[in-house]
């Protein structure tokens, strides 16, 4: 396996740093490559033959691609189950995905309302400006809805990859100066603790102090 060149494609602050740390974890050799972002998404054409969406993370192990948290989770979970990044219980599998679902398709979105507005009101001042005041309320009620569920210190029964993907919405609660709640404000600092995160973090400030991959100037 590791003959196989492993490169993860991210951005700095994004959510790929999720699937850094899972790489973290399992202890595979990985370039990590810093693609830049746009108002229109991310990297350069280049990149689009990898991720036509514009998005990352991307991973790519050889010829094969895989895009998004979750999938990036499973893959390395049945690669390194030894990693414990997703759960062996069926029952807490189900949780897990659950938390995947939830994560990805109604927290990161309402996150995104913040920080590109001009993709769903235009480029209006006024318009952009009411789009970020009602989504700061929402994303506090989901703040708040997601503390209320954390009865442990981790997300599930043992921490999982899981914890590392919440950790990008309190990371984003922050760069958007929206208060945490307790119980998710210890897990944020739990998972810095993590050395899988602190390495991810390091590689990503280390990434970033070169140069990103341009946007193409079309973009």
């Amino acid at each position: 396996m590791q003959n196989t060149k492993v490169t993860l494609y991210f951005s700095k602050d994004s959510c790929a740093i999720a699937s850094m740390a899972a790489l973290e974890e399992a202890e595979l050799r990985f370039d990590a490559t810093p693609v830049g972002m746009s108002p229109d998404g991310a990297g350069d054409d280049a990149f689009r033959r990898l991720n036509p969406r514009r998005q990352v993370p991307v991973l790519t192990v050889g010829e094969r691609i895989f895009r998004e948290n979750g999938a990036i989770f499973r893959y390395l979970n049945d690669l390194r189950p030894q990693a414990g990044l997703l759960p062996i219980d069926s029952d807490e599998q189900i949780r897990a995905s659950e938390w995947i679902g939830y994560l990805g398709g109604t927290v990161h979105p309402a996150f995104r309302l913040l920080f590109r507005p001009q993709r769903f009101v235009g480029f209006a001042p006024e318009a952009q400006q009411a789009l970020r005041t009602e989504t700061r309320s929402h994303v506090q009620k989901l703040l708040d809805e997601i503390d209320a569920e954390l009865t442990g210190d981790w997300v599930l029964r043992q921490r999982s990859a899981i914890d590392f993907y919440l950790f990008v919405f309190t990371r984003w609660a922050g760069l958007i100066k929206a208060p945490l709640p307790n119980r998710l404000a210890a897990h944020r600092a739990r998972v810095v603790e993590l050395p899988a995160m602190a390495r991810a973090l390091a590689r990503e400030e280390e990434a970033y102090a070169a140069p990103p991959i341009a946007p193409s100037p079309s973009s």
